[in-house]
This record gives structure tokens, C-alpha cells and sequence, in this order.
């Protein structure tokens, strides 16, 4: 079912619920992230650690080529890079001499491959 609305819908938060990719009568309750696109996101923190564990459902939900990583050191300064990719986890690199491991927090993004694109630019009647 579709709706249409020729106006603005206000709230104070918007959320959806979804099918579970991987569990029968489980669903998804996501909060709208805003954007050009139909993405999700996923965010930590990692301590003395290497990888970013996503979870099990991510690669049935999103495309693996659209993952993107954004890291924060904490504790001092770290030479942090990201240095493998994969829909179940994110393997992150210290170029620092003294330390491999790293210590910051995350956010991993990446676009919805169960639904359609997201056209954001189109003419109005």
C-alpha cells in the first residue's frame, strides 16, 4: 500500500519495521536516518581490538560495495586505517610502532540492497 501526502508530516521520531532477514516472526524496528539514499547504519566502540563484528543480518540487508567506516581514536593519538572490508566484518589497521590494536569508536554505513534505489531529484505535476 502506498501513501501520498500533499503537505508535511510532523513527529518527533520516525521509525519502520521490517522484515527480519534471517529469523521467521522476528522483525527489524529501525530508526530513519535521513539522507540521498536508504542506509543504515551500524556504531561502536572498540578497545584494544582489531575488528568490527557486524551483525549476522547485515549481508543480507546491505550491499557490501556501499560500506563505509568512520573511526575515532581515543585515549591518544592513533595512525588508524581501514584495511579489509566484508558484509560480516570490518578489519581495522594501527600504523603506530608501539601499538596494532585500536582504541576508538565507529560508525559503519551502508545501503539497503532489499529495496529499491532511492530517487531523490524529480519533476513535480
Amino acid at each position: 500500500m502506498d501513501l501520498n501526502v500533499d503537505g508535511h508530516i510532523t513527529a518527533k521520531s520516525k521509525s519502520f519495521l521490517i522484515k527480519h532477514p534471517l529469523e521467521d516472526n522476528f522483525a527489524l524496528k529501525y530508526g530513519s536516518l535521513e539522507g540521498p539514499e536508504h542506509g543504515v547504519y551500524y556504531r561502536g566502540k572498540l578497545e584494544n581490538e582489531t575488528k568490527i563484528i557486524l551483525p549476522n543480518y547485515w549481508k543480507h540487508l546491505i550491499d557490501e560495495q556501499t560500506i563505509t567506516v568512520n573511526l575515532t581514536p581515543f585515549g591518544s593519538s592513533q595512525n588508524l586505517y581501514v584495511k579489509n572490508i566484508s558484509s560480516s566484518e570490518i578489519t581495522i589497521g594501527n600504523a603506530n610502532l608501539l601499538k596494532n590494536t585500536a582504541n576508538c569508536f565507529y560508525v559503519v554505513f551502508a545501503e539497503r540492497k532489499d529495496i529499491k534505489k532511492l530517487i531523490t531529484e524529480y519533476p513535480i505535476s
